[in-house]
């Protein structure tokens, strides 16, 4: 009997209706690990668990069909095992996630630790140069500014001198008192002319000079701003990573405890499911086989619950909590009761 004939008399034995094979494909649709190597079996296994129910209640004969439910256990028991083992490999890699990402989260705060002190150790630096500074900072644009009027005042100084002197060289030509006055003026005005030109070269010093003072502090407080904003930008991309990496380890811790309560719930069915496969005395089978089905309900009561979260999300794979597993459930406590009345009597 393949998956999809199993799928149908499960959901005969549910709902007393019989499905066609083609419209069972809610247990055939793999999507992820889960649904391809955790649920297949793990459905297998419920499979059977039907059929003893079933067997039980339909048998007219319970001692002849023992062996039967005996072996349906078994095969409940293989299946819900292989479903166990591959929850298990599901579980310890979830784990390596969850480890991997609180590695990956507290390097991250602490790469944020590091880039907030380096922040604040650039904006002490910034602030304590601008403090030590200010003074020779304002006296350098204010000797900045008077080389430059100095200059300004050199050249008209020198403008004026030459016109002087034109008016000399013109005033020579003049017979009284032309030629000594002409070159009184000349005289001065060289002079002038000499002393404007030392006045500009000494101004252009001063301004050179202090232009460097004034552009060095202002590049060392642009060096200092700009790995501010810079340091500011990685903090806000780290902080980004963090907001990211924290939604991604909540969402995997979850699925951890969801995917090991589901596992420690079906290990419970598995072990009380290998001691039904054993063998017993005649006088007992009905009250072992009742105990194993104790064992059994108990722990398919569990994994209904621990089911629950893992396939809520899906409406197709949402009817094994809410239809299919109560009903295997009522179906084998009502086996379980007519087991306890065999063993009674």
């Amino acid at each position: 009997m393949d998956s999809t004939q199993l799928c149908s008399f499960l959901l005969t034995v549910i709902t007393g209706t019989v499905f066609p094979g083609h419209i069972l494909g809610v247990l055939t649709v793999t999507e992820n690990s889960f649904e391809q190597k955790i649920l297949p079996p793990f459905v297998d296994g419920l499979n059977s668990l039907a059929y003893v129910a079933d067997t039980v209640l339909t048998s007219t004969n319970l001692p002849q069909v023992i062996p039967n439910v005996r072996q349906l256990l078994d095969s409940s028991h293989q299946s819900l095992s292989e479903a166990e083992q591959s929850s298990a490999l599901q579980v310890k890699s979830l784990s390596a996630n969850v480890n991997s990402l609180s590695n990956n989260l507290n390097r991250l705060n602490n790469d944020k630790k590091m880039l907030q002190d380096k922040e604040q150790f650039l904006n002490v630096q910034l602030y304590g140069h601008r403090d030590q500074e200010s003074v020779e900072l304002k006296i350098a644009k204010k000797n900045l500014k008077n080389a430059i009027d100095g200059i300004d005042r050199a050249k008209k100084k020198w403008q004026d001198a030459h016109a002087e002197r034109k008016k000399g060289i013109a005033m020579q030509i003049y017979p009284v008192p032309g030629p000594k006055l002409g070159a009184i003026m000349i005289t001065k005005a060289t002079e002038a002319i000499k002393q404007a030109l030392e006045d500009a070269n000494y101004a252009i010093a001063m301004r050179t000079k202090n232009t460097k003072t004034v552009e060095s502090y202002e590049s060392l407080y642009r060096n200092y701003e700009n790995a501010i904003a810079s340091t500011e930008q990685a903090i806000a991309a780290n902080t980004q990573k963090i907001q990211v990496t924290e939604t991604d380890l909540s969402s995997e811790r979850a699925q951890h405890e969801n995917f090991n309560a589901f596992l420690i719930s079906l290990r419970k069915c598995t072990s009380f499911l290998s001691t039904g496969a054993g063998k017993t005395r005649v006088d007992n089978m009905y009250l072992d086989l009742s105990g194993v089905l104790d064992g059994v309900l108990g722990a398919l009561n569990e994994i209904t619950e621990t089911l629950r979260p893992l396939v809520e999300s899906s409406t197709e794979y949402s009817l094994l909590v809410t239809a299919r597993l109560p009903n295997i459930i009522h179906k084998l406590e009502e086996a379980n009761s007519r087991l306890k009345k065999a063993a009674a009597s």
